[in-house]
């Protein structure tokens, strides 16, 4: 088939012109599928390490950092604009002595406020793990590995390191951990089964266990997670389309160039990189080697493809060797197609792999709006991952009948009831972390008039110990002196 036909099946002639009317020269590298979340990952691992901190407090953010975070701006900073305020009428020393009330302060709040949501954050994620909470803060569907870890060491306080990641690994293997049985219960029954414990119940005030239930996920609430999942996997594929059709050919464009004008280059490069990777299956190590590389490219002031077609490779590391080399043997066939090509050749095979592209995302997107069709129709997870075998087949054979580069559906890699065991473990994990955020302020608040009286009490006395100079009773004395002179002034009148 020709180019030009299968260019107007999936792409209109507008769109192929303004395309085409764009320059070339644009140096940046493309990614490709990389997912997301790997090249996050990957640039957070190169960042330094005042970055990657700010980084882990971001994700880790809770109501205790918070009154640390505050705690530490008010006794770092509070005094230095109470000492020096330049507007105040009162003497330095009184200035002072205000001034170190804010630090005193700051370490009561952490003492009192802060470590008071430790406890309470560690009871939220024992009850929400143990099944204590309600559904939606319900994580028994999925416990985390850290759990496991933690009631693997309970039942086997014997055990060291090496017997307890033993212990771990048995028990998600036998599907009652993590996504594994939330994922067999959507195949097998569709729906999810949560385990239900009375916190009220007297048989726990015993040496019986709690009684538990094994209950289902509400109806309507299943429902809307289906719609959810969907939603998400449509919001997804809009987004890549978008990006495929704003910026796709253009960077394939000027990679693809660079490929037909520099293949010798691109190939030393791409075969020292397969070389490398192929040379061991320490990934650390194979880390190591091609960051190594990527440094004397740099330093050498090397074609920015060359450094982009090996940081591309360098992200993937956090996927797994094979994913590297299916990444290099990519690059390497493009090489190979572009080489000794025309400029013309070179764009009409560019423009014909992008709306390949465009084609794949706008298929899988008119597919999932099938899927929310047969979630309303009230189709079983099961009969849905029927319908996605079936999808994959039929666009598979469309794409080798039109002669595309790629017949990879978009969905081949997506397992519908993994995706919505995902989704489910995501909504519980932030309706939890709402709760703790709640939780811990209203313990906050409470021991508020502890901390308040606490300061009253200490601040006082720390100043008479380590400030004896700037102390509340020499400034009472010097009260009382002015007083009294005041006094014997006024009776000689």
């Amino acid at each position: 088939m020709k180019i030009e036909k299968v260019n107007s099946d999936f792409i209109n002639k507008t769109y192929l012109d303004r395309l085409n009317d764009r320059t070339a020269s644009n140096q940046t590298g493309f990614t490709g599928s990389i997912p997301q979340s790997v090249i996050e990952k990957e640039i957070n691992k190169r960042n330094p390490k005042v970055l990657k901190g700010i980084n882990r407090l971001r994700n880790n953010i809770g109501e205790f950092q918070d009154i640390c975070i505050n705690a530490t701006g008010t006794g770092l900073l509070a005094p230095i604009f109470i000492k020096y305020n330049p507007l105040s009428k009162t003497d330095e020393d009184t200035r002072t002595y205000s001034a170190w009330r804010q630090p005193v302060s700051a370490v009561l709040a952490i003492l009192t406020q802060g470590l008071i949501t430790i406890p309470v954050v560690t009871m939220i994620k024992n009850m929400a793990n143990n099944g204590y909470l309600n559904e939606e803060c319900n994580l028994t569907p999925f416990r985390d590995k850290k759990f496991i870890g933690k009631l693997m060491k309970k039942m086997h306080p014997e055990a060291n390191k090496q017997d307890l990641d033993k212990y771990v690994t048995d028990y998600l293997k036998s599907n009652n951990g993590d996504l594994q049985s939330t994922i067999q219960s959507l195949k097998q029954d569709n729906t999810v089964y949560y385990t239900v414990r009375n916190l009220f119940d007297k048989s726990s005030k015993t040496n019986e266990h709690p009684k538990t239930k094994r209950v289902k996920i509400n109806s309507k609430r299943y429902t809307q997670l289906l719609n959810t999942t969907v939603d998400d996997m449509i919001k997804n594929e809009k987004k890549q389309l978008d990006r495929c059709e704003k910026e796709k050919l253009t960077k394939r464009l000027a990679r693809s160039e660079y490929y037909r004008t520099n293949s010798q280059d691109a190939l030393n490069l791409l075969n020292d990189m397969k070389s490398k990777i192929n040379s061991t299956d320490d990934m650390s190590s194979i880390k190591k080697q091609l960051k190594s590389q990527l440094k004397k490219l740099k330093s050498s002031k090397a074609n920015q493809h060359l450094i982009d077609m090996l940081s591309e490779t360098i992200v993937l590391s956090s996927a797994g060797k094979d994913k590297m080399i299916d990444k290099v043997n990519k690059m390497e066939g493009h090489v190979n197609k572009h080489m000794n090509k025309s400029p013309e050749e070179v764009k009409q095979a560019v423009q014909k792999s992008v709306a390949e592209r465009i084609e794949a995302h706008k298929s899988a997107i008119s597919f999932l709006e099938k899927v929310k069709d047969a979630v309303k129709d009230g189709k079983t997870v099961s009969q849905i991952e029927d319908m996605f075998n079936k999808e994959i087949k039929e666009y598979h054979d469309k794409a080798v009948k039109l002669n595309f580069e790629d017949t990879t559906s978009r969905i081949k890699d997506k397992i519908f009831s993994k995706e919505v065991a995902s989704k489910l473990k995501r909504l519980t994990e932030k309706h939890i972390e709402g709760v703790k955020r709640v939780s811990t302020l209203i313990a906050a608040l409470a021991v508020l008039p502890v901390s308040c009286s606490l300061l009253n009490w200490v601040y006082p006395r720390f100043m008479d110990a380590v400030f004896p100079n700037l102390s509340s009773k020499k400034h009472n004395n010097e009260s009382k002196e002015l007083v009294d002179k005041a006094t014997r002034n006024s009776e000689v009148k």
